[in-house]
């Protein structure tokens, strides 16, 4: 659902259903805490043991930052071999991590310039010291000043002027050519800084490491990758400088969406994301040594229409469509078999209950089917003797596509392509390998409609951006864009007041709402469940794993 680290949204096919954190109008909906999981100091956790994770598909690229491993199963595999020196809080603020730097600190504003002290013994797994040239190196790479580099987004990095020492290899200053209020976005240890032999070469870069792992520079290290098995091994980073980590192993399995909560439920893993899968949910309530999580989330379903091209090119078709689906249905059907409180994505930027939410979606595109059928006729589809709309004789036919075994997914594109026949729109269903649904169809734009998930950020303004603009972003698969919105999000990024800043998003959510790229569907809870004893790990919303005491308690 990216700026990786945390300046953009991360892709991710496992579909969502909804939140139960409402917007101040819902108010009977029932609050989830921030972060679910039980905590345990490290005294309190065992030393050693195994966690057995599951994922959707092996990674595209083990490269994060680069625009085929912009996903959400690659985040996670990696993620305990990763850092940076931010780190997001329970409450969506950040913290200093001093495994990776001693301080991070703004010290003017005419230019911006924030100078961190990196940990002088933090090193890359092969003992080589991480510096600001690692830091420099990535910031060129993903700046999009080289159009070389795929990279996921250039979203804040595009605003530094320079990285450079400010004395010594650990002593960093990056100044930005203007004011911007996300910077701390790109030093969130999510996916961590590519080492600078990586992020120097375009080649290396794209497709260095299409089948091997990036070099880890956190307290675990990926020692075996079995393509034949669809198994990941992480094992504790000898070079690692901090605590050690209480696990010795994390496995993380390869498992079809359709059967995560049949292998759960077999005791074949430790985790289940059960997202708004209500077979899952019932299977892992049956587990005897399971325990259910759920938080609030940063995670939203839609459906994203490819208006480069054919008739989604007409705004008009797609209000039309944005009226047509009826989105609360969507998420009832999603969340209420798993627990959880349902209602729908009214924003492109924000989360219901977070602060600067407003339901600017559903003003601009309600469910109205009457107000669909107008637009259909304004647009030259008129309606047949069987109801079908014709335009110049050719039947209005779509395509949806979306990844095989994710059972959600599929769900949720029949219940589009059910509300989308009552208006005389036929929608055929395409549904293509998991493996290959973003490298080989999505991100080449080679799609009509497509209905997957969004995971969003703690920096929930800077990291929309690259979804809509520009037009060539890697990330924006849309293939259309509003002229109003560049500079609207240049202004947004460079306001240091919140209020005002928030003036300026919802400007910016309207005009998504009135050219409709994408129709928000249904913000997604994050639901679990977890083997009894695990902790530190599991439903959260904001706050960043520490995979140091992530383990088996006591």
């Amino acid at each position: 659902m990216a700026v990786l680290s945390a300046s953009a949204l991360f892709l991710t096919a496992c579909a969502p259903g909804n939140t139960a954190q409402d917007s101040p109008a819902q108010s009977s909906s029932k609050a989830l805490p921030s972060t679910a999981w039980e905590s345990a100091a490290a005294a309190d956790v065992q030393d050693g043991g195994t966690l057995n994770l599951a994922i959707n598909a092996l990674p595209a690229n083990w490269n994060t930052y680069e625009v085929d491993g912009n996903e959400v199963d690659t985040v996670n595999t990696i993620a305990p071999t990763t850092g940076g020196p931010i780190r997001i809080t329970e409450d969506g603020t950040t913290s200093v991590d001093p495994n990776y730097a001693s301080s991070v600190e703004v010290t003017s504003d005419d230019p911006q310039v924030v100078e961190i002290k990196l940990n002088p013994k933090a090193v890359w797994e092969d003992g080589t010291p991480i510096t600001y040239k690692d830091y420099e190196a990535t910031w060129k790479a993903m700046n999009g000043s080289n159009e070389a580099y795929s990279s996921a987004s250039t979203a804040i990095w595009d605003q530094i002027e320079s990285i450079e020492s400010a004395g010594t290899d650990f002593d960093m200053k990056v100044t930005f050519s203007e004011v911007n209020a996300d910077w701390a976005s790109i030093l969130v240890g999510v996916q961590g800084v590519l080492p600078a032999a990586i992020a120097s070469d375009p080649e290396v870069f794209n497709t260095g490491y299409v089948s091997k792992a990036l070099p880890s520079s956190g307290p675990f290290m990926i020692s075996n990758i079995d393509t034949t098995g669809q198994v990941v091994t992480l094992v504790r980073n000898p070079k690692w400088w901090g605590e050690t980590p209480k696990l010795d192993t994390v496995i993380v399995k390869v498992v079809s969406g359709s059967s995560q909560g049949t292998a759960f439920g077999n005791s074949e893993t430790d985790v289940l994301y059960i997202s708004s899968n209500a077979d899952a949910y019932q299977t892992a309530k049956k587990r005897a040594d399971a325990e259910i999580q759920a938080s609030g989330g940063l995670t939203w379903t839609h459906v994203t229409m490819n208006g480069a091209k054919g008739p989604l090119a007409d705004v008009k078709l797609r209000r039309a469509i944005g009226h047509a689906i009826n989105r609360q249905l969507i998420s009832e059907s999603a969340n209420t078999p798993v627990g959880v409180d349902a209602t729908t994505q009214g924003s492109y930027i924000f989360m219901p209950g977070q602060k600067g939410f407003e339901d600017n979606v559903g003003a601009a595109i309600g469910f109205n089917v009457e107000t669909a059928k107008k637009l259909l006729d304004e647009a030259g589809y008129t309606a047949g003797s069987n109801g079908v709309r014709e335009k110049d004789g050719k039947p209005l036919t779509l395509s949806i596509t979306v990844p095989a075994e994710t059972p959600t997914n599929k769900q949720r594109a029949v219940q589009v392509q059910a509300d989308l026949k009552d208006v005389g729109i036929t929608v055929e269903l395409n549904e293509v390998p998991s493996a290959k649904y973003f490298s080989d169809y999505i991100i080449p734009g080679d799609f009509e409609l497509t209905s997957f998930s969004w995971q969003g950020t703690a920096f929930p303004i800077s990291s929309s951006e690259a979804l809509f603009s520009p037009v060539k972003s890697e990330s924006n698969f849309t293939g259309i864009t509003d002229k109003k919105l560049a500079p609207l999000f240049k202004e947004a990024n460079k306001e240091l007041d919140a209020d005002k800043r928030l003036v300026i998003a919802d400007k910016i959510d309207k005009v998504l709402a009135a050219y409709v790229p994408i129709i928000p569907l249904a913000p997604l809870p994050n639901v679990y469940a977890v083997k009894k004893g695990l902790v530190n790990y599991g439903a959260t919303q904001f706050q960043t794993v520490d995979w140091t005491v992530v383990g088996w308690k006591k």
